[in-house]
């Protein structure tokens, strides 16, 4: 797994990988910098109203001003790290034809689509938005929220991956059978790309280093199950 991580680091710094995969995150960061801007008294006013019913906080006014400073930031970081996995569905298929042609040289027999990818990538964050607002009032419990936060993070990011890794070069069948086979070592790759979000500022480029450790995993697995 090791190996696989610090196989996709070297890979980010590939000039056609590095390039390619900012298009997402300027996208997302101008759309939601934008918006922030735009929008800043009615997002201030929002999260001073929900923190108003959190307890203990809502009662210190000073507290409340630095949860909400603190919180806009985080909030921001959040939506952009979601738009990022949902826009690099559209792009996931350049980046995966660098690596194998790089590595592995898989014939391309994909069932996949920039479409299905896309769906997943849509369907992921709804799922993580509704989990986020169940769980918000736990994110203020220190310790705790360090969990949560991998748990949501783990949702929204391993089935897009998995599907954007692989799907445009395995069949059906193959693709259900590199599903079902290896689920620990699936589940632990998208654990250790989602606690990756927790670093300050590298956060911004895991999303990307996630599919390439997806993208080895599974074109490798790809490989071995055609030999």
């Amino acid at each position: 797994m090791l190996k696989i991580f610090f196989k996709a680091l070297k890979d980010l710094i590939d000039k056609k990988i590095f390039f390619t995969a900012l298009i997402p995150l300027l996208v997302a960061a101008s759309i939601w910098g934008i918006l922030f801007y735009l929008l800043s008294d009615s997002i201030n006013s929002t999260m001073e109203s929900f923190l108003s019913y959190v307890p203990f906080i809502g009662e210190s006014h000073w507290f409340v001003s630095a949860v909400e400073s603190i919180g806009g930031v985080l909030l921001y970081y959040e939506l952009v790290i979601m738009t990022s996995v949902m826009i690099v569905g559209i792009i996931a298929d350049k980046i995966v034809d660098i690596v194998n042609n790089k590595y592995y040289n898989n014939d391309k027999k994909g069932f996949g689509t920039t479409i299905g990818s896309v769906f997943i990538a849509l369907k992921q964050n709804l799922i993580f938005f509704i989990l986020f607002i169940i769980t918000s009032p736990l994110l203020f419990v220190p310790a705790l929220n360090i969990f949560i936060h991998i748990f949501l993070w783990f949702v929204l990011i391993k089935k897009p991956n998995f599907y954007d890794s692989v799907a445009m070069y395995a069949t059906k069948d193959e693709y259900k059978k590199l599903k079902t086979a290896d689920k620990l070592t699936t589940n632990g790759i998208a654990l250790i790309s989602a606690s990756l979000f927790l670093i300050p500022v590298v956060g911004i480029f895991i999303y990307i280093v996630q599919l390439l450790m997806f993208t080895h995993f599974n074109l490798q697995r790809l490989k071995e199950l055609r030999n």
